[in-house]
């Protein structure tokens, strides 16, 4: 079999790991619920049965796991996809959807409107000051990417601005009353549990549009992540394709950080997972792969969070750094001489 569709093989095969993962996160909880009811209450509404035990597990499904898991699925793919788009932009395995303070920027959103009393956690004005937040240093990010040349550079200037922000966020946690300190302490957990709305779906639709769309641009990538100088000699604009990745990568960021919290880990891990399993780092099969490994994970970590079998919920951020740490720690520790993996 060609190389190619070796890897393609590989790609396509996450695709039904991904639905069983969400199938088993639908079907385990606080409340077990059988295969066959879960797929009746996907496909069915709740008057199609008339027992009680169908009109639960159609609650428990439709209301409660299903707006979860789909959170979980878009989330993960998103962070993930972020990732990888910061690690091609500045050539730096170790780099992440929050080395440009994204996320630290939509945390003081919330803080902001959380601590002083003017909202509660997920409320709308909470939810819109988030997106502020992170839209602010998403705009300064590209302000001062129009000046400077040296990507390294911008990658200071990013978690400067990060640090500046969770700094201030500081502060007014310092002078909230603790009622809204609580209250952004379990934000800052992070957390899936939004309610049934337009956002998952939509979330879900626009990473794939994105993925598609870079998948497509694969070749122009690959271009970026071998240096500046061969992209540009390739043909490619490096410049304005670093923008635009800077950009879709912050704005992806932002809008999950608002809905979630932060979360962390995935963006820094999933990429390595990706390219790990593939044993390539061409974008054509890397960027959806990393899209799939992503939403895998987040589905799995936020099923390990809910205990199945149990009512209590462990914060997902440490179920998340349980998986990425070690994936960090691999790629530090690895011997410079490999090259497994990596190449294109």
């Amino acid at each position: 079999m060609p190389a190619h569709s070796a890897l393609h093989l590989r790609v396509g095969l996450l695709l039904p790991l991904l639905l069983l993962v969400v199938l088993t996160a639908l079907m385990l909880g606080s409340v077990a619920v059988g295969p066959a009811d879960v797929l009746r209450a996907l496909v069915h509404g709740s008057d199609t049965a008339p027992d009680a035990d169908f009109s639960t597990a159609y609650i428990v499904i439709r209301e409660v796991r299903l707006p979860r898991v789909l959170l979980a699925v878009g989330a993960g793919a998103a962070l993930s996809l972020a990732g990888l788009l910061m690690q091609t932009v500045f050539r730096n395995p170790l780099a992440g959807p929050g080395v440009l303070g994204v996320g630290a920027g939509a945390g003081l959103g919330v803080a902001l409107v959380v601590l002083t009393g003017l909202g509660a956690q997920l409320s709308s004005p909470a939810l819109f000051a988030a997106l502020g937040g992170a839209g602010l240093v998403v705009a300064v990010v590209m302000a001062a990417h129009r000046v400077v040349e040296d990507p390294v550079v911008l990658l200071v200037l990013g978690l400067l601005f990060g640090y500046a922000a969770s700094a201030l966020t500081t502060l007014l946690m310092a002078a909230s009353p603790a009622a809204g300190l609580e209250r952004y302490v379990i934000w800052s957990f992070g957390s899936f549990a939004l309610p049934p709305g337009a956002v998952q779906p939509a979330l879900i639709l626009a990473v794939t549009g994105i993925a598609v769309a870079l998948t497509l641009k694969g070749s122009h990538l690959d271009a970026l992540l071998l240096g500046r100088a061969y992209a540009e000699s390739s043909g490619v604009h490096a410049r304005a394709l670093q923008g635009i990745l800077l950009v879709t990568a912050g704005v992806l960021t932002g809008v999950v950080t608002a809905y979630t919290g932060p979360i962390s880990f995935v963006g820094v891990a999933v990429p390595h997972l990706a390219r790990g399993y593939l044993r390539s780092s061409r974008h054509r099969v890397l960027v959806p792969a990393t899209v799939l490994c992503g939403a895998i994970l987040a589905v799995l970590a936020d099923l390990i969070a809910r205990l199945p079998g149990s009512s209590r919920v462990l914060p997902l951020n440490a179920v998340l750094a349980l998986v990425g740490v070690p994936v960090v720690l691999v790629v530090v520790l690895k011997p410079r001489g490999s090259k497994e993996g990596v190449r294109l």
